[in-house]
């Protein structure tokens, strides 16, 4: 259900976009998520720290019984002991594979940096009941302590700009520190009061090195030049904010609380303070690079990062703030309401209902990610629209950026899930409110079907999706509002997918072309489910992962429209460069070079030797689960349990549909492979190796499908087939 919040107070003025980032930020998921992600890999407890749980590399956190893990990339790091508060190894995993690099025992608590240096992780390790931690460096590769400092009061550690920077608690105050490994105060060292007018209650902390402060909070919030150590902030500044490129700020504390609200500081990073917004908390700007222009947000509105002039407000019910800043896009929520408005104007975007008290989980820059608990919901950056949703518990500390992906953790179990889509770009990025704004670049009707190159190829649960290019065909641009158009690809003469879509609820404005326009062109996302494609991008061009590939210049694309278009459509501004929803077709279309018997074999067979370099050098002479086993005119029941002649058609459609469900499957033809006896076979297998038969056999189980159709199998060249198989009973 879509409600809105109501606007007032709009004041619009025009701002540079809030980043020129072309790629992904800091924090930022480096794959996107198109589709609901599959697990990867997991990891259980058990075969890490039998009848123990998963800990919050945090000794705090891990009081709570809380799990989380710590991203170093190729390397997830996370803590394991009996329970809450009894943390008792240090846990490394490999972020690719899931599998355990190395634990190594510690006597006491733990807490962890975020990041590396030199190769090794610092963590503070404190004995229970005694005052007398010390930082401990663990060897990334195997996990060995390779130096130590004793550091009796250490609390937390963390490492920036090729620094350690470290806190100790003391009663009544704290020590911040900048070194080195060896020396930890080699560049300064300064001692600070616990003393404010609103002191917490010190049962969180924080410790964070970001863009050039260090900024730690606990009992209050410190914020200290990063450079020297001088404290940059009032010992009555709370809800600090960094701002990348500007400086930070922060709620002023007062007691009794004023019954107005709290005021907000916004400061230079030298503690300088700009101006003071009444009634305001800061939104964090959570996804955004470095910039000198972009506004302050605070919680119900914008204002000059220089001299606080009021840019453009919200209002938006009792409990309404404005929450996160991901590029170009502001988020705000109100209970059950998320809602979204550009940074330069404050004109709404989107606002959806979601559930009660939902949470941040992520953002691959063109969703963002929600924790509530149902779940899951990924939802459009542009529009709002739910890109997908998945069922499962856990909350938002529980995932986390993992290398180049996603990855939930419970005390129970660490799961990885690989991203679904391709390399993230700039997050949150929209065209400034004045680009395509002028009558000179309003398109008109062509009368011509326009030119679409294919640009990358990605396979999600729904299908095919193809990024295209789309160009004008005539240099006053046009408008494809037609709803039945054929839309065709094929690959060196063979077909790739055939399919009609229906433009006429979502018209497309195509740029100009001539040479009054440097954008001549729009990018659109079309989705072509089972039965409307052939191939897969790993056979279409050049490969970044198993579902995703950029296009490799030698696929067509022929383009009939077949139905009506709207004649009032004759002239409009052009349509959003790019966005982030999939147009799907509405009907399978016939292949355009063969009938659909000879394009499905050759498909099989571009398939099976797009597979073959992986299975070689990856699957061959290990245990695999082998799913399907076809040949042409065979009579056997397809997965569902329906009987089925089969014809190359069907054993494409049904190794397709397999692809769907489990994207790491791979297609082998048995001519290639000594330990089939039998010829002419296709045969679809998992992509991943099991230890023993029986491990392959479980994993059938797992996925719940029938005894006949998965089974262990051993795949190669080196051996004959005798002792390769091992069924089901």
């Amino acid at each position: 259900m879509v409600g809105a919040l109501a606007a007032g107070g709009l004041t619009v003025v025009n701002l540079l976009r809030s980043s020129d980032a072309e790629g992904p930020v800091a924090g930022q998921l480096t794959n996107t998520y198109p589709a609901q992600p599959q697990p990867g890999w997991s990891l259980a407890v058990d075969d890490v720290f039998p009848g123990g749980a998963f800990l919050w590399p945090d000794s705090l956190g891990a009081t709570y019984g809380t799990a989380k893990f710590t991203d170093l990339g190729a390397t997830l790091v996370t803590t394991a002991g009996s329970g809450p508060g009894q943390q008792s190894e240090v846990v490394a995993v490999d972020a690719e594979t899931g599998a355990v690099k190395w634990t190594t025992p510690v006597d006491g608590t733990i807490t962890c940096a975020t990041q590396a240096i030199g190769g090794a992780l610092p963590c503070v390790i404190s004995p229970r009941g005694v005052t007398a931690a010390s930082v401990q460096f663990f060897d990334l590769a195997s996990g060995d302590v390779t130096s130590r400092v004793d550091r009796p009061s250490a609390s937390m550690v963390e490492v920036s700009d090729g620094s350690v920077f470290t806190v100790d608690s003391t009663q009544g105050s704290y020590t911040f520190s900048r070194g080195t490994p060896g020396d930890l105060e080699a560049q300064w060292s300064t001692t600070e009061s616990w003393d404010s007018d609103c002191v917490g209650s010190g049962d969180a902390h924080s410790f964070e090195v970001l863009d050039g402060l260090v900024h730690f909070q606990s009992i209050r919030d410190f914020v200290l030049s990063a450079a020297d150590g001088r404290m940059v902030s009032d010992s009555n500044l709370g809800s600090f904010a960094s701002l990348p490129g500007q400086g930070f700020a922060g709620s002023y504390c007062q007691m009794p609380p004023p019954s107005d609200g709290y005021t907000t500081i916004v400061a230079a990073r030298g503690g300088e303070e700009k101006f003071r917004v009444e009634q305001d908390f800061p939104a964090e700007p959570w996804l955004v690079s470095k910039s000198d222009s972009r506004p302050y947000i605070g919680s119900h509105g914008a204002y000059d990062i220089e001299d606080g002039t009021e840019l453009w407000t919200v209002e938006g019910g009792e409990y309404f703030s404005l929450e996160k800043v991901i590029g170009d896009i502001v988020l705000g929520q109100n209970v059950d309401t998320l809602s979204a408005y550009r940074i330069d104007t404050g004109e709404e975007l989107w606002s959806i209902q979601v559930e009660d008290y939902f949470e941040f989980a992520g953002s691959d820059g063109e969703r963002v990610i929600l924790s509530a608990e149902d779940g899951l919901v990924a939802v459009d950056l542009t529009d709002g629209s739910t890109s997908w949703t998945m069922a499962g518990e856990g909350t938002r500390w529980s995932w986390g950026k993992a290398n180049d992906g996603l990855a939930n953790i419970t005390n129970d179990t660490l799961t990885y899930y690989p991203p679904t889509g391709g390399p993230s770009g700039a997050p949150g990025k929209l065209p400034t409110a004045d680009e395509g704004g002028g009558e000179d670049q309003f398109v008109t009707k062509c009368g011509k079907t326009p030119t679409l190159t294919p640009v990358e190829y990605r396979t999600e649960a729904a299908g095919l999706v193809v990024r295209m290019e789309m160009k004008a065909s005539c240099p006053g641009g046009d408008i494809v509002s037609t709803n039945s158009m054929r839309v065709s690809i094929t690959d060196n003469g063979a077909s790739v997918a055939s399919a009609v879509f229906d433009f006429s609820d979502s018209p497309i404005y195509l740029p100009k072309t001539d040479s009054t326009n440097t954008t001549n062109s729009i990018e659109r996302d079309f989705l072509y489910e089972l039965d409307s494609f052939w191939r897969l991008p790993n056979s279409l061009g050049s490969a970044s992962s198993l579902t995703n590939s950029t296009a490799s210049g030698t696929q067509l694309v022929e383009c009939e429209d077949e139905g009506t278009s709207d004649p009032s459509l004759t002239s409009g501004a052009p349509s959003q460069s790019r966005t982030n929803t999939s147009i799907k077709a509405v009907r399978s279309a016939a292949p355009t070079t063969a009938d659909v018997e000879k394009t499905s074999f050759d498909a099989l067979r571009a398939q099976a030797n797009a597979d073959f370099p992986f299975v070689q050098g990856d699957l061959s002479d290990k245990w695999v689960a082998q799913i399907s086993a076809k040949r042409i005119g065979l009579d056997a029941a397809d997965i569902n349990g329906a009987p089925v002649r089969w014809t190359a058609e069907q054993i494409l459609r049904q190794h397709l549909q397999l692809r769907l469900m489990y994207p790491e499957v791979r297609l082998l033809w048995s001519d290639e492979w000594r330990t089939f006896d039998l010829q002419g076979w296709w045969i679809t297998v998992a992509g991943l190796t099991f230890a023993d038969a029986d491990a392959a056999n479980g994993w059938c189980d797992a996925k719940g499908i029938a005894l006949d159709q998965c089974y262990a199998k051993i795949v190669s060249n080196n051996r004959d087939s005798s002792g390769t198989t091992k069924y089901r009973r």
